[in-house]
C-alpha cells in the first residue's frame, strides 16, 4: 500500500526495491512455519473439541477460528509477494489476494477482541454468563465475524479503480483513501477492538489481583495475569504500527503531508509494519501450545473445579 510514483521529483523505487528483498526474507519462513504450526493447532483443538465436549468448547471454537484466519493469511503470503512485484495478469486475481489478506487480518482482530471480552465476562460474572457461553452461541459469534469481515472487504474491489498500471497492495486509487472508506476501517477495524480489548484485559488483571489472598489457585491465576498482559502487548505491537502507518498514508494521499522525504519514510514505515505484523500468524502458536498444555494438565490431574474450568476455558489466548 505504498505511495504511487506521481511525481518525477519524488521516487519510491528504492523503497519498493528494499521491501521486495525484505519481504522474501520474512515471508518465506513465515509461510513455512505458519502453514505447519496452524494446521497442527487446528488439528489439536479439533481433537480437544471432540474428546472434551463441552467442557472446553468455548475456547476450542475461538482458537480454531483464530487459527483458520491465521492459516488464511499464511496462504495469501506467496501470492502477496509475487503479485506485489509484477503487474497482475488479470485484476480479479489481485482483488482476491487482497481480500484474503485483509479478511484474515481483521478476522483475527475481531476474534481476539471477542476472546478478550469472553474472558473478562467469565472472570467478572462466572455464574451469570455460563449460559451465554454455549458452543452453539460461540459458533454463531464466529460465523458472524466471518460475515462481518467479508462484508467489510467490499471497498477492496475499488482499490485500483481508474488506475491503469499497478501492482497488488500498491498504487491504490484516490477513492481508497477517501474519508468514507478510511475512517470506518480505522475506527471499527482497529480502534474500537483495541479499546474493548484494553478495557477487558486491564479489568481482568485487576480482578485477578484482587483475588490473590482469597483463592487457592493463585499460581494458575498469576500465570493468567502474565498471559493477559503479554497478549495485550503483542496485539498492540502487531497492529498499532500498521494502522498508524495507514493514518499517515491517508494524510499523504489527501495532501496534508507533501514533503518528499517524509512521504518516502511513511511509505517505508507502512510496508515494514505490514510485513512484520504477518509474523503474528506464527506467534499465535505459542498461545495455542500453552492452552493445550493446560487442558492436558487438567485432564491428568482430574481437578475440573469450577474456578479452573472458568480460567482454562477463557484464558491463555492471544489478546
Amino acid at each position: 500500500m505504498s505511495q504511487p510514483d506521481t511525481s518525477s521529483n519524488c521516487s519510491f523505487s528504492s523503497v519498493d526495491e528494499l521491501m521486495r528483498t525484505l519481504q522474501l526474507a520474512v515471508h518465506i519462513p513465515t509461510f513455512v512455519l505458519g502453514l505447519l504450526l496452524n494446521v497442527l493447532a487446528i488439528r489439536g483443538f479439533g481433537t480437544i473439541l471432540k474428546k472434551r465436549w463441552p467442557d472446553y468448547a468455548a475456547t476450542s471454537i475461538y482458537m480454531i477460528n483464530l487459527a483458520v484466519f491465521d492459516l488464511l493469511l499464511v496462504l495469501s503470503l506467496p501470492f502477496k509477494v509475487a503479485l506485489s512485484q509484477v503487474w497482475p495478469p488479470f485484476p480479479s486475481l489481485c482483488t482476491l489476494v487482497e481480500c484474503l489478506y485483509f479478511v484474515s487480518m481483521y478476522g483475527s482482530v475481531f476474534t481476539i477482541c471477542f476472546i478478550s471480552l469472553d474472558r473478562f465476562l467469565a472472570i467478572q460474572y462466572p455464574l451469570l454468563v455460563s449460559h451465554l457461553r454455549s458452543p452453539r452461541k460461540i459458533f454463531g459469534i464466529c460465523c458472524a465475524i466471518w460475515v462481518l469481515v467479508w462484508a467489510g472487504s467490499i471497498p477492496i474491489y475499488s482499490f485500483h479503480r481508474k488506475v491503469e498500471k499497478y501492482t497488488c497492495f500498491h498504487n491504490m486509487s484516490d477513492g481508497t483513501w477517501s474519508t468514507k472508506v478510511f475512517l470506518p476501517i480505522e475506527v471499527f477495524g482497529f480502534l474500537l477492538p483495541m479499546g474493548i480489548m484494553g478495557f477487558c484485559s486491564c479489568r481482568s488483571i485487576y480482578i485477578l489481583l484482587g483475588r490473590r489472598d482469597h483463592t487457592q489457585d493463585w499460581v494458575q491465576q498469576r500465570a493468567c495475569i502474565w498471559t493477559i498482559a503479554a497478549s495485550l502487548a503483542v496485539f498492540v505491537v502487531s497492529f498499532l504500527p500498521v494502522h498508524l502507518g495507514l493514518l499517515l498514508q491517508f494524510l499523504v494521499r489527501n495532501g496534508v503531508i507533501v514533503e518528499c522525504r517524509t512521504r518516502q519514510s511513511i511509505s517505508l514505515f507502512l510496508q515494514l509494519s505490514m510485513c512484520f505484523s504477518n509474523i503474528n500468524c506464527c506467534l499465535d502458536v505459542f498461545c495455542y501450545y500453552f492452552v493445550i498444555k493446560e487442558f492436558r494438565m487438567d485432564v491428568m490431574a482430574h481437578r475440573p473445579s469450577r474456578v479452573q474450568l472458568v480460567l482454562q476455558d477463557s484464558t491463555l489466548t492471544r489478546g
